[in-house]
């Protein structure tokens, strides 16, 4: 039966129209709430992203603060600034300085607020603060406190001159308990630092922020995020690029939820069913974005940044409970990485991960920090003796070889533990106690555990006090050189000296080269020392014309991409042939950056210099290096030498290294002679000079020609 045509519209009516309602409802229904739930996602997103754009500026002024306190808390500043104020000293010791990577702006101030120096970028300011920082100087100025007796730091982000700046203020007091203080009310030392915008973008990359941006100049009545002074004031303007990660998986999934929804109208429940889908989807994902901001990509273990705030929370905790924290940094991984590759590296962090997760179980908090550092949080009653029975299963762990797919890694650990007495107020103090005693157990020989105690902060201020005695006697021309003899091993004719720094005697401190040489890398005076000594002993041998000078080169040295520049032009101020220069590379220089080692040897050689590799036989890599590297000599390091009498297997070392050094055109120096058996047995194994205590002892310039006469001919006569 036909049915009408007034009864077919009808019906189509009665059922087409309500599915249409549903079909608009549930359409319009579907996009409010993905739109939502986007909108929801990048929200919390922005909101974390700005949290964390506040902690880095937080941590950048926290960072200037520590190297203030170093700074200010200390009895030589008192005296020179309070007792007798010196301009000269407080010039040389902030003024040049204030051009590092710390700070770039340095005020000394007096209680009255008047400025007595200012520095900027290394040069002397003619305006005082207020002038240079506006009203804000003043009133940081006013937070410092009115006696002696107290010493606290203050720190404020600024607009100066139309840059963003960190500053920070602490008052100048002795460091040392019971020294007397000569002013009753303090002078006051000011630090500032320009956030530039390379370090804007560094912090960018460290905080994962695209595209970090600051403007200075800006509508304070308009929507955005402000970065504030210390006293609410905005400042600056933040803005980055946001992610929206809410929008990524609305778009990946919208097309999908509204296909199913138009295909399956009629059918209720599956379409409930995409819906829950798609929500639980784009809540993942919001979940996956909070986890990756505050986990480490590779180890899966929270990151540093969670790491602080989960540590925070604890001291802000009343009362507070114990807490102590172990500070991991593993010894022989960067070997691991040279020696294999990048992708075997990988596998030992998460294997090492993996394992500290194990071991920190639901007793404690384990997080990787960047790079191969890690860290334990204890807290809870018998936090300290938790942690230290967590260290020596650390210590116990790593000592194991890891087998990375066949290729087997050999690592240690040095362990720095500290824990929340007290005297400390905030969580960055922990860290940096734990991490002043991470470095301590390093400098012992390394995979150990070390305390934190007051002598290592002792320590370190000694460590300044030789910095800063350094930089003033190289900049007096003070050092010393002491010159060794090279001979042949045949006849032995004196063929080079070795040119060795030593301490003045004029300085009232006793220090060999193993331990201010270190200073002299870690603060940036390395470079000065070894242009000092390369000019002073081109000096001294200028009138012994058939004897070559070698000298070694630190890896910080190395980094300097002018550095051969510089060698070739003190050697000619100085009159010296560039073809009786040997320069020395120990397998360190190699290890930290091999295209920048090999680079460098192309240049000496391309000026004639003559380039040997120094300390051979103790590094397990140095036969590769051999390979990799063109030496015109090996140097066979000293304990080789001295158990090659009865060692069989240095012997096959050094036989070894001979045939190896006769097949690339190298020549073999041993070093450590003490022995006329010890010399004729070298020599008999293939060596073709030869060097020790056994021909010569150091000796200063002045005493050059009791072992390099005018006659050429003759051969050195041991000594010993």
């Amino acid at each position: 039966m036909k049915v009408p045509r007034s009864e077919g519209l009808k019906l189509a009516l009665l059922i087409g129209l309500p599915l249409l309602a549903a079909a608009a409802a549930m359409l319009w229904t579907t996009s409010r709430m993905l739109t939502g739930i986007s909108d929801s996602v990048n929200a919390q997103e922005h909101d974390r992203t700005w949290d964390a754009v506040k902690s880095a500026f937080e941590a950048e002024q926290n960072h200037l603060a520590g190297v203030l306190a170093d700074n200010a808390r200390w009895d030589e500043a008192v005296i020179q600034t309070q007792s007798a104020y010196s301009a000269k000293w407080v010039k040389d010791m902030w003024g040049t300085t204030a051009t590092d990577i710390n700070y770039d702006t340095a005020f000394v101030v007096g209680p009255d607020g008047k400025t007595l120096a200012g520095f900027h970028k290394g040069e002397t300011l003619i305006e005082d603060g207020q002038e240079f920082a506006g009203p804000l100087f003043g009133r940081l100025i006013a937070t410092m406190p009115r006696n002696t007796s107290s010493f606290v730091t203050s720190t404020s982000m600024a607009s100066v001159s139309g840059q963003l700046m960190a500053l920070a203020a602490a008052p100048i007091v002795p460091h040392t308990v019971g020294f007397k203080n000569p002013a009753q009310r303090p002078n006051i030392l000011v630090f500032g630092k320009v956030i530039t915008p390379p370090r804007l973008a560094l912090i960018g990359q460290q905080y994962i922020v695209d595209d970090l941006a600051v403007w200075m100049e800006f509508d304070s009545m308009a929507a955005g995020n402000f970065l504030a002074d210390r006293w609410g004031n905005p400042i600056a303007k933040v803005t980055w690029r946001d992610r929206l990660p809410g929008d990524m998986a609305r778009k990946t999934y919208a097309f999908s939820a509204f296909a199913t929804l138009l295909g399956l109208i009629a059918v209720m429940l599956p379409l409930a069913a995409v819906h829950i889908r798609a929500m639980r989807k784009l809540a993942r994902n919001r979940r996956e974005a909070e986890h990756a901001a505050r986990h480490d990509s590779l180890s899966e273990l929270p990151n540093r940044l969670m790491f602080g705030d989960e540590l925070v929370q604890l001291f802000d905790q009343d009362p507070r409970p114990p807490i102590a924290l172990l500070y991991v940094d593993l010894d022989g991984f960067k070997s691991v990485n040279d020696n294999y590759d990048h992708e075997t590296g990988d596998a030992l962090i998460r294997a090492v991960a993996k394992g500290f997760a194990m071991l920190a179980g639901d007793a404690a908090m384990v997080a990787r920090l960047g790079g191969d550092e890690f860290a334990f949080m204890v807290s809870g009653e018998g936090a300290r003796q938790k942690a230290e029975a967590l260290a020596v299963h650390v210590l116990a762990f790593v000592k194991e070889p890891f087998d990375l797919g066949g290729r087997v890694a050999g690592i240690g650990a040095s362990i720095g533990l500290a824990e929340a007495d007290e005297s400390i107020t905030d969580a960055n103090e922990l860290m940096r106690r734990a991490d002043v005693a991470m470095y301590d157990a390093k400098a012992r020989g390394r995979n150990q555990k070390r305390w934190f105690d007051a002598s290592l902060d002792r320590a370190r201020n000694d460590e300044l006090e030789i910095a800063r005695e350094m930089r003033s006697l190289i900049s007096l021309g003070d050092f010393e050189v002491a010159y060794q003899p090279i001979v042949d091993s045949s006849t032995h004719r004196i063929l080079a000296v070795e040119a060795l720094a030593r301490w003045p005697r004029s300085s009232a401190r006793r220090l060999t080269p193993d331990r201010f040489i270190p200073i002299a890398e870690e603060h940036g005076l390395i470079d000065e020392l070894g242009n000092l000594i390369l000019a002073r002993a081109c000096r001294d041998l200028a009138q012994w014309q058939d004897i070559r000078l070698s000298i070694n080169v630190s890896p910080v040295q190395l980094n300097n991409r002018s550095y051969t520049r510089v060698v070739e032009k003190i050697v000619a101020q100085n009159g010296f042939a560039m073809d009786r220069l040997e320069v020395e590379f120990t397998e360190t220089v190699l290890i930290r950056n091999t295209e920048r080692a090999r680079e460098a040897i192309g240049e000496l050689h391309g000026l004639g210099v003559t380039v040997a590799l120094d300390d051979f036989g103790t590094g397990f890599a140095s036969v590769g290096y051999l390979r990799t590297f063109h030496f015109d000599k090996i140097k066979l390091d000293k304990s080789l030498t001295r158990s090659i009498m009865t060692n069989v297997a240095a012997q096959k070392v050094v036989q070894g290294t001979v045939l190896i050094a006769d097949g690339l055109a190298a020549e073999i120096i041993a070093e450590g002679i003490e022995t006329e058996e010890e010399a004729q047995l070298l020599r008999l194994s293939g060596c073709h000079q030869l060097q020790g205590f056994y021909f010569g002892r150091p000796k200063p310039a002045t005493e050059l020609h009791t072992f390099l006469p005018h006659e050429a001919e003759e051969p050195l006569r041991a000594t010993a």
